[in-house]
């Protein structure tokens, strides 16, 4: 697996023992959780499993792990979870049901006990040998086989997938730039004149659904321009054409 997967939650990594408070950055799915933070110091105590439910009581949950894709190798050992609530940051594993598979980012606190938080995506389901949930952006469900291989939103969504619309391509005065990602993800913006040469450039930090970027194409000369977008660790360039008004 590649160095990209550690980074997918990183709400955990700061917990350490039970919390009275959460502060989670908005992500809603896997893939986002990873993407947002791939510049990010590599977490060092992330672990993420696929394991099966094996027994449960009122406090906790033990699953036997089957693989291990990051952190100590667990494999074929049993692992157990505290059940939570809401309140301490922590999921209270209600669906986790002995004979149900799970891929899993537990994090380990100072107390030495193992939990899942509520920040980020923690958990995905596995049934019938499908992964399940908040995968991605438009994406719900992918292969096992194919999910231990994935690194970042790329792997995931297909090379005709970007969600962001520029619009319009034809213009004399400027050019807007949206999206419809419900959470807010970071963006690089950069301009290029046919010759190759930076125009413009620019960096949003929370682009989503509420946010309109808007390229002021004004000063321009008339011709041919490409605008390059970097974001989710994809990138996609879209001819623009300033016209004289």
């Amino acid at each position: 697996m590649k160095k990209s997967f550690t980074i997918l939650l990183f709400a955990l990594a700061g917990l350490s023992g039970k919390s009275l408070a959460c502060s989670c950055f908005g992500v809603s799915t896997f893939c986002e959780a990873m993407a947002l933070i791939s510049n990010a110091p590599e977490p060092s105590d992330v672990h993420i499993y696929l394991g099966t439910v094996s027994a449960t009581n009122s406090t906790s949950v033990t699953m036997l792990i089957e693989k291990t894709y990051l952190g100590e190798d667990r494999t074929f050992q049993t692992l157990t979870l505290e059940r939570g609530s809401s309140s301490l940051c922590f999921l209270e594993l209600g669906n986790f049901q002995p004979g149900k598979t799970f891929i899993i980012v537990p994090h380990q606190g100072a107390d030495g006990v193992w939990r899942l938080g509520v920040c980020g995506v923690s958990v995905l389901e596995v049934v019938n040998g499908v992964v399940r949930g908040p995968i991605a952006p438009g994406v719900t469900k992918v292969q096992l086989a194919e999910f231990s291989t994935i690194a970042d939103c790329g792997d995931l969504i297909g090379e005709s997938f970007f969600p962001v619309l520029v619009n319009p391509t034809l213009t004399s005065d400027e050019v807007n730039i949206t999206t419809k990602l419900p959470s807010p993800v970071p963006i690089h913006i950069t301009v290029f004149d046919a010759a190759g040469r930076l125009v413009y450039q620019t960096k949003e930090p929370a682009f989503d659904i509420d946010k309109n970027i808007v390229l002021d194409t004004q000063a321009w000369a008339s011709g041919v321009y490409f605008v390059r977008l970097d974001m989710l660790s994809r990138r996609k360039t879209v001819k623009i054409v300033k016209v004289g008004e």
